[in-house]
């Protein structure tokens, strides 16, 4: 056999030739080979089917060859096919010079399986080379729909493999949470320890949902960016004062060796919080207790570097290339106590190259750490606008109480705004769907409207419009809606809310947006 015989790709195309009768095999095998076309040839029925078990493109056989124990033994090997595959069958009929004639005969044992053509002989050799050129296109197809269907049935795994992390990832703090609401004592009352701990898992499952949708918006290609001059540094500081009441929980020290001037960076404020706060959340997450994390900031060329580097459970050397792949570190090789989707580093990695940056990771093993190196060209201006972080850190202006109408269908949502309204100063009314929300804002005309975009009767949109259209701008319309894609932000906009919020909402950014009037 030679070596383009052996190799792989031309099992799969090579012609099996049986045709037992004096020279038929090798007339025919050298005809195809002078086409350049791959051929073998077959000793006996038996061997046929063993070399079409392991790939042929084509089975050319001579009638005579075709014998009761060989046409069984072929419709059989034809009918257990794998559902891509309709091998093409190709059957030089009549007889050879020299033998008996043959009577006319039905091929149907081969069954439905196999796609059989019929060629008398003598047989023109061009005609035998196209028709076998033809057969091989049509058995191309075939492995074009074979490898669909793997592509297929590999999305399929993904596809239940993220399901069941979800699942997994979900459960975790829903059950603290439901776990924290069952802690109520005899007089009904909660104590300050579990409700800090249902904020905390309340947040998680918000950064949860909120990573799955920042990923899929940047991987289709529906993100743009909005560029201002940040700087890097006040960025991490801002990060990681958020994140010591959690580390100084599980006795993580951190140390940060600041770069000692501002490193500015051309980018996505908002963005820019995101890869900074995903690398060192999984810094934190994969950290054990009583270990440390070291943050590293630095200015190396026209790039800016930041370096996270932890005593955490380390990274298996066969897992590095795959980390940053969609769910890469939900396998068992990195540690799964703190659980994760993979899908933080992924969209780290995707936001970073959308500026043009790079993302590293590096470990000498598992249980030996981990080290994570971001690159981003430095800015070319030598100023730097406040960080988003820093705007909403501005604490807002105590202003007159305010009168507000919340219009929410679920039940649970609105009387728990109204509640903190009113703890808030302000004067509260509610309506459970869209036409009573609409009649109850147009009779009390508030200063402010509340108002979920998927109502029964009117949605929120409609709502919005006939407001404006009514009351001018002398009412806030504020949208408070669970869809919150820059579409349905701008969708919100253009029926006439003032402001978008999306669930679950913050009472910070709800009670600025009530004091932004007078």
């Amino acid at each position: 056999m030679t070596t383009a015989e052996a190799s792989g790709a031309d099992v799969w195309h090579r012609i099996l030739v049986l045709a037992p009768v004096g020279r038929d095999g090798q007339l025919i095998c050298s005809v195809l080979r002078d086409a350049s076309i791959h051929c073998v040839i077959c000793d006996d029925g038996a061997d046929l089917c063993r070399k079409i078990e392991q790939g042929a493109g084509v089975v050319i056989v001579t009638e005579e060859a075709l014998d009761n124990d060989t046409m069984n033994r072929l419709g059989r090997l034809l009918a257990d096919q794998l559902p891509w595959s309709d091998m093409p069958v190709l059957i030089l009929t009549g007889h050879p010079l020299g033998a008996p004639m043959i009577k006319p005969r039905s091929f149907s044992q081969l069954g439905r399986r196999a796609t059989v053509t019929l060629v008398d002989r003598p047989v023109r050799m061009k005609s035998l080379v196209t028709t076998v050129e033809s057969l091989l296109r049509f058995r191309d197809r075939q492995y074009e729909i074979r490898d669909l269907l793997d592509k297929v049935e590999e999305r399929v795994h993904e596809r239940d493999r993220f399901l069941a992390i979800l699942g997994h990832e979900l459960r975790n703090p829903l059950g603290a949470i439901l776990l924290a609401t069952q802690m109520v004592d005899d007089k009904g009352c909660l104590e300050a320890e579990y409700v800090d701990r249902i904020e905390r898992q309340s947040r998680h499952l918000t950064r949860l949902v909120n990573d799955l949708l920042e990923l899929s918006r940047v991987t289709s290609g529906k993100i743009a960016l909005k560029r201002a001059i940040v700087d890097l540094s006040v960025t991490v500081n801002q990060c990681l004062e958020t994140l010591r009441p959690q580390l100084a929980e599980r006795n993580i020290s951190i140390t940060f060796d600041d770069v000692g001037e501002p490193l500015l960076v051309d980018a996505d404020p908002t963005r820019i919080d995101q890869i900074v706060s995903n690398i060192l959340t999984n810094a934190m997450k994969y950290t054990p207790e009583g270990g440390h994390v070291e943050v590293k900031l630095q200015r190396d060329g026209v790039q800016a570097l930041f370096q996270v580097r932890d005593t955490g459970v380390g990274i298996a050397p066969e897992r590095l290339g795959m980390i940053f792949e969609l769910f890469g570190q939900a396998e068992n090789a990195i540690g799964r106590s703190q659980g994760g989707m993979g899908i933080g580093l992924a969209l780290v990695r995707n936001l970073v190259e959308l500026h043009g940056g790079s993302v590293t990771a590096d470990s000498d093993g598992v249980g030996h750490g981990s080290e994570f190196t971001v690159r981003l060209p430095l800015a070319t201006q030598t100023t730097a606008s406040p960080t988003r972080r820093e705007e909403l850190r501005r604490e807002p202006t105590a202003r007159m109480p305010r009168r507000v109408i919340v219009v929410e269908d679920n039940a649970d949502v609105r009387e728990l705004l109204k509640l903190r309204l009113r703890r808030l100063g302000h004067h509260v009314d509610s309506a459970v769907d869209g036409p009573s929300g609409l009649a109850k804002v147009l009779k009390e005309r508030p200063d402010v409207a509340l108002i979920d975009i998927g109502l029964p009767g009117i949605d929120g949109y409609e709502i919005a419009h006939k407001l404006r259209q009514a009351l001018g701008q002398s009412i806030t319309l504020v949208a408070l809606s669970g869809f919150g894609q820059p579409e349905d932000k701008r969708k919100a906009i253009e029926s006439g809310f003032d402001q978008h919020l999306t669930k679950p909402v913050e009472f910070g950014d709800l009670e600025a947006v009530l004091n932004r009037r007078d």
